[in-house]
């Protein structure tokens, strides 16, 4: 059996796979990647962004997944991809350029929103498990093209920018954070390929704060509605393989000597 057999990430139907490029190639990601998985990162005394003679696996094509049929990826990459590549392309000319501090957002003219909201969640049905229900309705989103309206009480989605090279594929994972002195968990899932990044929030809490910028309105546009957004400049540092993780260098380092001093000093100088 080939090693790309198996169920379409969308329809699910059972055949042959295609390779997925999570983002589309236009979107940088036509280069040979070297992927390695989590487990590899973690399992060694170095910092999370060095992947240095680590085992991975040889993608020529770019980053992505065995993960649809053909039909599904030759219809969403016509039906979605061309928005998100104008995105991207744009965010990368801004990145180039010395953007001024007293700049707090980006406009973009004549996208078509919910064609990039589309691709966007197409991405996430490829990342995550096939089997899991509650992917199941971001399917059929994505499956129908004029559908609209993600159930808010279900999904949110939001979106940030980033320099980084390091690109993340995070499936759906529970976080916990401690906010004044009080345990939070959420359910995400994150995708972050330069320049963009985004956060899939499953069950959001109203009037929690989260990270990123909520785009989740772009899918009660219709199919052919033709706008102009202002996405506000949400920039992130990203250097490791958590999610919702955005820490620089320095500090990840700052941690990782404080984490060693407190067990030097709490096993007994072991």
């Amino acid at each position: 059996m080939s090693k790309s057999f198996g169920k379409c990430a969308l329809c699910r139907k059972e055949c042959e796979l295609s390779f997925e490029h999570i983002p589309p190639r236009a979107a940088f990601n036509a280069s040979p990647a070297k992927p390695v998985t989590g487990d590899k990162m973690m399992n060694d005394d170095r910092m999370p962004w060095d992947t240095s003679g680590l085992r991975y696996t040889n993608q020529q094509q770019g980053m992505g997944k065995f993960s649809l049929c053909k039909d599904c990826n030759n219809n969403t990459g016509s039906w979605y991809g061309n928005d998100y590549i104008k995105i991207s392309q744009i965010m990368h000319a801004a990145f180039c350029e010395t953007i001024p501090e007293n700049i707090n957002a980006i406009g973009i003219k004549e996208i078509y929103p919910l064609r990039f909201i589309k691709q966007i969640i197409s991405m996430f049905c490829s990342i995550n498990n096939i089997e899991d229900e509650r992917i199941q309705s971001l399917r059929d989103f994505v499956l129908d093209k004029t559908a609209k309206g993600l159930d808010k009480t279900k999904y949110r989605l939001n979106m940030y920018f980033t320099k980084s090279n390091l690109v993340k594929y995070a499936p759906l994972s529970v976080v916990i954070k401690l906010d004044d002195n009080k345990v939070q968990s959420m359910a995400v899932s994150e995708i972050t390929a330069y320049p963009l990044g985004f956060i899939l929030i499953f069950d959001p809490i109203k009037d929690r704060e989260y990270d990123g910028v909520d785009i989740t309105f772009f899918s009660d546009c219709d199919y052919d509605e033709l706008a102009n957004i202002e996405i506000p400049l949400c920039i992130k540092e990203m250097n490791d393989i958590f999610p919702m993780h955005y820490r620089s260098k320095e500090e990840i380092k700052q941690c990782v000597e404080e984490n060693k001093k407190w067990s030097k000093e709490n096993d007994g100088g072991q």
